[in-house]
């Protein structure tokens, strides 16, 4: 089962050179408990690698911490997303040890870029920011952020790795 957060666009149509990759942040059903994911929606007819997201998290407001909260983790997906298709990847671990492994309640702004290629074409699309209220690896809460912004810094890229294109919602 997945649920997609937010609403379709009604000219939402191909981005790049007639690929039409969509990746969002919604809900997958992962291991029996509902999961906040990345869904990866491949509806051109190329298949799209997708290397990693990126995430930040701000306004980060936690207790008892195992670990000191970095507030930034990168999740390498490395994975196809064949055509037609539909892949769904878990974001609470990520999340979970950017908070730095907190044993309660605890919330944040997440920010989030996902990395991926078309055949050659290297891009990177940054994805609208959501507020979490999380309970250690489950979520309690989950709210779109209209008017946040967060810059994510270059990353140390090989020479062919380096994107053509950025996407900006």
């Amino acid at each position: 089962m997945l649920l997609r957060i937010g609403r379709s666009r009604a000219n939402s149509g191909k981005r790049h050179s007639g690929i039409d990759f969509r990746p969002s942040i919604g809900f997958a059903m992962q291991d029996g408990y509902k999961s906040v994911a990345l869904l990866l929606t491949n509806k051109s007819r190329a298949s799209v690698w997708t290397e990693e997201i990126e995430i930040a998290l701000t306004e980060l407001s936690a207790n008892q911490q195992t670990a000191e909260a970095t507030c930034h983790e990168t999740h390498k997906i490395r994975q196809t997303v064949g055509p037609e298709d539909l892949l769904p990847i878990s974001l609470v671990e990520t999340i979970y040890l950017a908070a730095g492994k907190p044993q309660r309640k605890y919330s944040c702004i997440m920010f989030s870029m996902v990395r991926y290629r078309v055949g050659e074409m290297w891009f990177e699309e940054t994805m609208p920011a959501y507020r979490l209220r999380m309970i250690g690896l489950t979520v309690a809460g989950i709210r779109r952020e209209r008017k946040s912004a967060y810059l994510f810094k270059p990353q140390d890229m090989p020479q062919d790795m380096r994107p053509v294109g950025t996407n900006t919602k």
